[in-house]
């Protein structure tokens, strides 16, 4: 009884201690880092607050949202550089501009500013006092600021020349946005962003910034004449703004393989037409021909006539030219001739390679890609270089591994391993034995330690005896009766192959006759039936005191 009082009133004792600690006040630990406490942590309050970052257009509703849970005085807004906002204020409507959520629960401390201006830009705090103390939460309110136009700095805003085979620099510049902006490069339609890097630097204190992008790219000559476009996005822009220039690119006459041109019909008027591209355009063009591409003998500049030759270009735009070769009277030795078209502009000469065969043209020829629709079904494209030497060296190791792997598996083979490996059958006659040896010891039951004895001596006649079954049967047809009786007899003039020493005891010893054949033959011949026949050998003791009496 007195155990129990004890413990009842220790029980007491810490109850009271703990009503004692839980009478000053305190707040749950909010949901986000930025909610500053003033007092003591306790279940009874809680402030809900969401300090995500706000963006907002100038004219649209902003809704500060402040949730508290328990007994408070009052709440206030506070934002830089202006007047503290008491709540009750606003749900009074004394603040123009500003007015009471459409739900309060959860929100009890939340206004809501029907048009947001910019001078409410700037970090919004919700203060929340309760007895002796206070909760709260902050937030960035962006209010936008519309960028300015994007400018391209280039020396000429007409026109942006660019040289081939050379890395240019390209800027694109926004003065003032707030937040900053998001800017893409697009050359033509594909979008090129990947080759560009966007620094953005703050202007002042209130949230602007300039951007600047540089694209780096080093221009093709398929890719004059296209626009390159810098395309700005915002959060106060519908769709993106865009300033965009046309190109031109500078480069020499661009190079190809080797044209060939089919199916050409002696006797007939033919023109070879081949596309060719430049800018700025070729100051010199002619065909050249003679007996090989190395040995040139005759030049005809465009254009111009020589004999049966004629030659004259077309301007296609754009940097695209077509030169053509005019043959009247196309004969055989025409198409034994080898062709040169040279072209040169103020960045370069190139030099193109033209054949004329009056054979059909090959299936799995590559017409050419480019040709505007100026040159014949019949005109090919062949490269002089069929294989590179990394194309040769690539072949060569996929031959040598093709040989390692042959070879391997060859030697596999020879040597019977993995896949290759004989399966092992197991010998039945090895089970058969070792079951008819227990069947023979048990029939036995508890023979002397003699007739054990003489198993061991006859174990020995196993090895002689044992034949297949086959053999067996053919030996036991031409034994006569006489000799099957001998196996049984007890008659002492028959011979046995065991004599008994002791007198008194007579018994039936079994002698197991393995007439299957030797280890060797099972190996060889694993699927043989054989089996192991056992002869009942009869052993006859002699009495001694008889042979005494005769002598």
């Amino acid at each position: 009884m007195c155990k129990c009082s004890f413990v009842r009133v220790a029980c007491v004792a810490l109850a009271l201690a703990a009503a004692s600690l839980a009478q000053e006040y305190s707040v749950n630990e909010p949901n986000n880092s930025d909610v500053v406490f003033n007092g003591v942590q306790s279940s009874d309050v809680s402030l809900t607050f969401d300090d995500s970052e706000i963006v907002v257009n100038p004219g649209e509703r902003l809704d500060l949202n402040c949730g508290f849970k328990g007994e408070y005085r009052y709440c206030i807004w506070e934002v830089e550089g202006a007047k503290p906002i008491q709540v009750e204020d606003v749900y009074g409507n004394f603040h123009p501009g500003m007015s009471k959520p459409e739900v309060s629960e959860g929100n009890e401390c939340g206004i809501v500013i029907n048009s947001v201006s910019t001078e409410q830009h700037g970090m919004w705090t919700c203060r929340v006092f309760i007895t002796g103390n206070s909760l709260e939460g902050t937030k960035n309110v962006i209010v936008t600021v519309k960028p300015t136009y994007p400018v391209l700095e280039v020396d000429n805003s007409q026109l942006l020349e660019v040289t081939s085979e050379e890395e240019t620099p390209v800027k694109c510049v926004v003065a003032a946005a707030r937040p900053a902006v998001g800017i893409r490069w697009f050359l033509g339609d594909k979008d090129v962003t990947v080759m560009a890097e966007t620094e953005e630097t703050p202007t002042d204190n209130e949230g602007m910034y300039k951007s600047i992008s540089t694209l780096r790219r080093t221009f093709e000559p398929m890719e004059n004449g296209m626009t390159l476009t810098c395309s700005v996005s915002h959060k106060t822009l519908t769709v993106p703004e865009n300033e965009s220039i046309p190109l031109n690119v500078i480069f020499k006459p661009v190079e190809k393989p080797v044209s060939t041109y089919y199916q050409i019909r002696p006797g007939s008027d033919y023109e070879v037409k081949l596309n060719f591209s430049a800018n700025p355009p070729p100051i010199r063009k002619e065909w050249r021909y003679g007996d090989s591409f190395q040995n040139i003998a005759v030049s005809i500049e465009i254009p111009g006539a020589k004999d049966r030759y004629e030659t004259y270009i077309e301007e296609l735009g754009n940097g695209m030219y077509t030169a053509t070769l005019r043959i009247a009277g196309f004969k055989e030795e025409d198409a034994n001739q080898r062709y040169l078209l040279v072209v040169e502009n103020d960045i370069g000469e190139t030099t193109y390679k033209v054949r004329l065969s009056m054979d059909d043209a090959p299936k799995d020829g590559d017409s050419e890609t480019r040709d505007h629709d100026k040159n014949p079904s019949t005109e090919y494209s062949v490269s002089e270089d069929t294989l590179s030497g990394g194309a040769v060296a690539g072949i060569v190791i996929v031959v040598l591994v093709i040989v390692a792997a042959v070879a391997a598996a060859g030697y596999a083979r020879y040597r019977q391993m993995f896949c290759f490996a004989p399966v092992v059958t197991p010998d039945p006659e090895e089970g058969k034995e070792t079951k008819e040896e227990h069947d023979t010891e048990s029939a036995r039951g508890a023979n002397t330690t003699r007739a054990a004895n003489l198993k061991n001596s006859l174990g020995r006649l196993t090895q002689v005896f044992k034949k297949p079954k086959k053999e067996q049967e053919t030996k036991l047809e031409n034994i006569g009766d006489d000799e099957k009786r001998s196996l049984t007899t007890d008659d002492p003039k028959k011979g046995s192959p065991v004599k008994e020493q002791n007198v008194d005891d007579k018994e039936v010893v079994y002698a197991e006759l393995d007439l299957g054949k030797s280890e060797s033959d099972k190996k060889t011949e694993v699927k043989a039936e054989d089996k192991t026949e056992y002869a009942q050998i009869v052993g006859t003791v002699t009495d001694n005191r008889e042979d005494e009496k005769k002598e």
